[in-house]
């Protein structure tokens, strides 16, 4: 059964539109029509993902007894909530654009009509269903844009705090522009590769070689243990692998790397590539590679890994474009700087469009019913976005076509199909490549909805009620205004 996935104040609203029988209808706020639509604010851009969250978490509405009882015993009297939500489907509509399609900062990505009691309890699903995997892939698709066409590992599941949470990291990881993952689990359920170098403490493991040595036979003095552990590395792996070397030392690392990987044709061709995880990964990375070319080991794979951002991928990539790869955790989950921040926000009740004019700007919100308008031009770019009311039939400079991105999604609890991870990640890559210069893309708000906006504004903050009398005649004698 489903649990109790709201906030407090959605039971308290759905019981109290259920109390209301005083409007101008002569019917319970509860019954009234009302649309919500939602978008995300934080990020400049995001493939919009989550489709698939978000009808589990529709489907699986109905609460147990147990929990309506909670509802019906708490202190505000939420019995007419309770009985509305009990064995619960909803049966209201939303619209969405299609899984992975990018969309920009404020433009309404989704939106739900249906009964305003029931319709509103839906926020969180919405918010939990598309904030975790937009804010993945947008750092993702960040990331491949940043690294151009080198490899990206998901090292992030150590930093997820449960296998769920890191099989969907990785899902969305991967539909964002990642190659592979090192979470075992979410290749085998997804079917993507799977990668992973040994650990440092590979090489640890074999300290004791450091009081009873190995003897070189090339040099007739004791070899290193780091090159004993290389060398036994290499050995297990002779289809291929890579080393990583800063256990002790880069530089000293390397040194043992070229030293086992030498010392056998079997082992030479099993060393593919190199990691440096720690240190200037510039510098390091240019210095390793050099060493090993200069010790005819050659065409090797450089992969630098270490709480990597977008920036400073860019900057690795400017300055030493050899590198073949990255590998991102962290920064991928757990250290993240920026969340979606999806939010949801009512536009329409009863067929009138309302809004929330906040005193902060950014908080405010756009009423009507709402339609992304993309516009292509004759190559297949894309050249600008309007978002308008759904009614309209806009023009885009520049663009032959002008497509509406919020089709049909859910209704009366069915669905249309949901693309393959694979799919949605070409769609991502394909709508990436149609995009000239993402970071400047123009998206803005039509004339009409624009006027709207303002005008609705304007007539919610006008006030001539006359309450300025009525609260000087309420005063005490002896008040402040005295």
């Amino acid at each position: 059964m489903g649990t109790l996935n709201i906030d407090r104040y959605h039971a308290t609203m759905g019981d109290a539109s259920y109390k209301d029988a005083t409007r101008l209808h002569e019917r319970p706020l509860s019954e009234s029509e009302a649309t919500f639509y939602v978008t995300q604010r934080k990020l400049p851009f995001a493939p919009c993902l989550g489709h698939e969250r978000l009808v589990r978490l529709l489907v699986d509405s109905g609460i147990d007894r147990p929990r309506i009882r909670f509802l019906e015993q708490d202190r505000g009297g939420l019995e007419r909530f309770a009985h509305a939500i009990e064995d619960m489907t909803f049966v209201g509509a939303v619209r969405c654009v299609r899984p992975g399609t990018i969309t920009f900062a404020g433009e309404p990505f989704a939106d739900i009509t249906g009964a305003f009691g029931l319709t509103q309890a839906q926020e969180i699903k919405f918010e939990h269903a598309f904030d975790l995997p937009m804010t993945t892939a947008s750092i993702a698709m960040e990331l491949r844009m940043a690294a151009g066409e080198r490899w990206l590992s998901d090292f992030s599941l150590r930093r997820n705090g449960d296998i769920e949470r890191a099989v969907e990291v990785a899902t969305y990881a991967f539909i964002g522009g990642f190659n592979d993952t090192s979470n075992m689990e979410a290749a085998h359920r997804l079917d993507i590769p799977a990668v992973g170098t040994e650990a440092h403490y590979w090489q640890q493991a074999f300290i004791e070689y450091m009081d009873e040595p190995e003897i070189e036979p090339r040099t007739g003095q004791p070899k290193h243990f780091e090159q004993v552990a290389f060398e036994r590395w290499l050995d297990t792996s002779p289809q291929g692998t890579t080393l990583l070397l800063d256990t002790i030392d880069v530089r000293m690392g390397a040194v043992h790397a070229a030293m086992a990987a030498t010392s056998s044709d079997t082992r030479r061709r099993a060393f593919k590539g190199f990691r440096v995880d720690s240190g200037d990964l510039i510098e390091l990375g240019k210095w390793c590679l050099e060493f090993f070319e200069a010790n005819g080991l050659h065409g090797l794979m450089p992969i630098l890994t270490g709480d990597l951002t977008v920036e400073r991928v860019r900057e690795i990539v400017a300055e030493f474009p050899q590198a073949a790869g990255f590998g991102v955790g962290t920064k991928l989950s757990g250290e993240v700087q920026r969340i979606a921040g999806v939010i949801f926000k009512q536009c329409l009740i009863d067929g009138r469009p309302t809004l929330k004019a906040s005193n902060t700007p950014e908080k405010s919100t756009l009423p009507g019913r709402l339609q992304i308008f993309r516009g292509v031009d004759a190559e297949g770019n894309y050249v600008a976005d309007v978002v308008g009311l759904d009614d309209e039939e806009i023009e885009i400079a520049g663009a032959c076509v002008v497509e509406r991105l919020l089709v049909p999604f859910w209704e009366r609890g069915r669905y249309e199909p949901i693309p393959s991870i694979t799919k949605q990640k070409a769609f991502v890559e394909e709508q990436r490549a149609r995009f000239c210069d993402i970071e400047h893309y123009p998206h803005t708000l039509s004339e009409r909805l624009r006027t709207l906006r303002d005008e609705l504004t304007r007539r919610m903050r006008t006030d001539d009620s006359g309450w300025q009398r009525i609260l000087r005649a309420t005063e005490p004698v002896g008040s402040a205004r005295e």
